[in-house]
């Protein structure tokens, strides 16, 4: 339901007279009149996240998921890969593997959520598309989910894009909604979550992914939830973005694309 325009401008009127407190609903509501990104959190009780390597989760999503959590939703991240060839780590592939688990663990009790591992070829999973698929479906028999977090299909690295196509290319289905979150390309949203009361969790939880510092100081990414917060918070804040669209619609509009694309 949209909201009156009028409310809009009733809010930008009695700005100076709004006390903080007050000012995540009011933008809440102000963004169902705007054309802008709508604010707010899904509506879910069960949801399944993809992560395509430990830390995409806590870079992606992660205030987002302790926001749902704390509501009581059951959630679940999927981690792909186990980050076994992460750039920097001079131990072999496998104790590596164990070392990100072990983070991926933590960051997750941080954010009250449970991991779960599919443990396909971290930078290869255009390669192992059908592993890779059946891993993501029997996780989703198991959580059936109502909304289902995935990397934006054209997000800037192969193994995230191939979590999307991998996702898409089975003949199934389901009924939850998908939220594409971004990581290394920013995307046009259609949703704003104010992260705002949990952006020192979402700091934790990256700080937990030591080994992902090896390759980048993760933490950047602060920055970009700092800028987040200008569509439809008005600047103030941390915001996470996404676009989200019903399973189907999903498949129509990126499935042919995401065959394509590597």
């Amino acid at each position: 339901m949209r909201v009156p325009r009028r409310l809009t401008r009733m809010v930008a009127r009695l700005k100076p007279a709004i006390p903080d407190a007050a000012w995540p609903l009011l933008l809440s509501i102000r963004s169902l009149a705007g054309s802008g990104p709508i604010v707010g959190l899904p509506r879910a009780a069960r949801v399944l996240a993809l992560a395509p390597h430990p830390d995409d989760e806590s870079v992606g999503c992660a205030g987002t998921l302790r926001l749902l959590a704390s509501s009581g939703a059951e959630v679940t991240v999927l981690f792909a890969t186990d980050g076994e060839s992460t750039r920097g780590a001079a131990a072999p592939a496998i104790e590596v593997a164990e070392t990100r688990r072990a983070e991926a663990r933590a960051a997750c009790a941080i954010l009250g959520v449970t991991p779960r591992f599919a443990g396909c070829p971290d930078g290869a999973l255009d390669d192992h598309l059908g592993e890779l698929g059946e891993q993501i479906w029997a996780a989703v028999d198991h959580v059936r989910p109502d909304v289902m977090f995935v990397p934006w299909w054209l997000d800037g690295h192969a193994d995230h894009r191939a979590v999307a196509r991998a996702l898409v290319s089975s003949p199934r289905t389901s009924a939850a909604e998908l939220w594409s979150y971004e990581v290394w390309t920013p995307l046009e949203p259609n949703r704003i979550v104010d992260i705002s009361a949990v952006v020192e969790l979402k700091e934790r939880a990256i700080a937990a992914h030591r080994t992902a510092h090896l390759a980048f100081d993760v933490s950047a990414v602060l920055g970009l939830n700092r800028y987040r917060s200008v569509h439809g918070l008005m600047g103030r804040g941390y915001a996470e973005a996404f676009h989200a669209a019903p399973f189907d619609e999903y498949v129509r509009s990126f499935g042919d694309q995401l065959a394509s694309r590597g």
